[in-house]
């Protein structure tokens, strides 16, 4: 079982080396949640997520159709026959955010429903890309004329207008929130990924587990090395565990990483402050 997690933290670096739009969404989080699932087999799920875009395409019937038609056989298969649904009765029930476990029940949050979509499309070749909303994960069809449309993978599908986008904006975030073009800008893939893996930390740190958030947030820095916050939040959590050195170490790392002035100093101070004890 060392092994197997081994090689798929290996694999997990090996997508810190590649062009994001190389990196297969379903593949990566089949990755990460096989190693929450201390090393389970990834290709049965790899499979399976083949088999459905499969019936995607045999839904199409071999066109290209419009974004309707693209939407309603994308979801005609997930939603309908396969009987994907939103579950978000637990917040604290880490199975509901990981793509094996979603997969096995049919059923998980909302975010775990979109990378699934996503994934699917893609698999199907269809041209498809979340969007950087902070509510729900959205998802932007287009057509072979251009035409584009963004639908709400967790309510099978259901168009989304911008009246609608704006009305979620303002129920989250306050009645001053409006919509702004970084929400409608596409998602990469690392940022979808991280995404789907803060619902997980988030998640741990509700029930108090950092250890298990902290082993969240260093999945994460295998594929996104590059990514500051991600630093900042491993040394914090190190130091609640009382790993004083690993904690060092995480924050020199954002140090290096970080271009917030500020937040620097800030670490600077801390880390001297850390060192400090250690003598």
């Amino acid at each position: 079982m060392a092994g197997s997690t081994a090689k798929l933290r290996a694999r997990l670096a090996e997508f810190s080396q590649s062009q994001d739009e190389a990196i297969g969404l379903g593949d990566a989080a089949l990755v990460l949640a096989a190693l929450d699932r201390q090393g389970a087999e990834t290709a049965p799920y790899q499979d399976y997520l083949d088999a459905l875009a499969t019936e995607v395409k045999a839904a199409l019937g071999g066109g290209d159709g419009a974004c309707e038609i693209l939407a309603g056989s994308l979801f005609e298969v997930i939603g309908r026959i396969h009987r994907f649904r939103v579950d978000d009765r637990d917040d604290d029930d880490v199975g509901n955010a990981n793509l094996m476990t979603v997969i096995d029940r049919r059923r998980g949050v909302p975010d775990v429903l979109g990378l699934l979509c996503l994934d699917v499309a893609r698999r199907a070749g269809l041209t498809v890309e979340g969007l950087s909303f902070p509510i729900h994960f959205l998802v932007r069809l287009s057509d072979a004329d251009g035409r584009r449309l963004i639908v709400d993978p967790s309510a099978c599908g259901q168009v989304v207008e911008p009246a609608q986008m704006r009305a979620l904006l303002k129920a989250s975030q306050g009645t001053s929130a409006e919509l702004e073009p970084m929400h409608y800008t596409a998602m990469n893939n690392r940022d979808a990924l991280i995404r789907l893996q803060t619902d997980i930390k988030l998640r741990h740190l509700r029930t108090g587990r950092v250890d298990l958030a902290l082993a969240v947030v260093e999945s994460m820095l295998l594929f996104a090395p590059t990514v500051a916050l991600l630093w900042r939040e491993a040394g914090l959590m190190h130091l609640r565990l009382g790993n004083t050195r690993p904690a060092i170490a995480a924050l020199e790392h954002f140090i290096t990483q970080t271009p917030n002035a500020q937040a620097k100093a800030r670490t600077l101070a801390l880390l001297a402050e850390l060192k400090g004890h250690l003598h």
